[in-house]
């Protein structure tokens, strides 16, 4: 599963802005994206992302075709699932991003994704909820 908008404090709706991915590099709907040299990028495990995008796109060789894109605050709530076994991570936690920038892990090192809901049990493609916290 990848990063969906769950809620809003203010329950405003954020607004689409379109980017260029960098050079290359697709995106997945719904992955957690950083900005680099002014091109996005896949979000690395313990980077706080900047975007989610809204749509996926394949690479091209010189990225032309802009993505819409979220921007994420610290007052949208997203879901997601656990890549690994998140029995031991409570409400209030901080995880990290998995690798593929679409899920969650259960390591709090360095974690950016504050816990604010889990399935029961939390194994491994349990769903999850919470905020990203820089």
């Amino acid at each position: 599963m990848a990063f969906k908008l769950v809620s809003r404090l203010g329950g405003d709706t954020p607004p689409f802005e379109y980017r260029l991915m960098t050079d290359a590099e697709g995106c997945t709907l719904g992955e957690a994206l950083a900005e680099s040299s002014g091109r996005l990028t896949k979000c690395g495990p313990t980077a706080t992302p900047e975007f989610i995008a809204m749509r996926t796109q394949a690479p091209e060789a010189a990225s032309v075709t802009p993505v819409p894109v979220i921007r994420v605050t610290e007052l949208i709530e997203f879901g997601t699932t656990f890549s690994a076994n998140g029995t031991a991570v409570n409400v209030g936690d901080k995880v990290t991003l998995n690798t593929d920038g679409l899920q969650v892990t259960a390591t709090a090192t360095g974690g950016v994704f504050m816990v604010s809901g889990k399935a029961a049990g939390a194994t491994a493609g349990s769903p999850v909820t919470g905020f990203f916290r820089r």
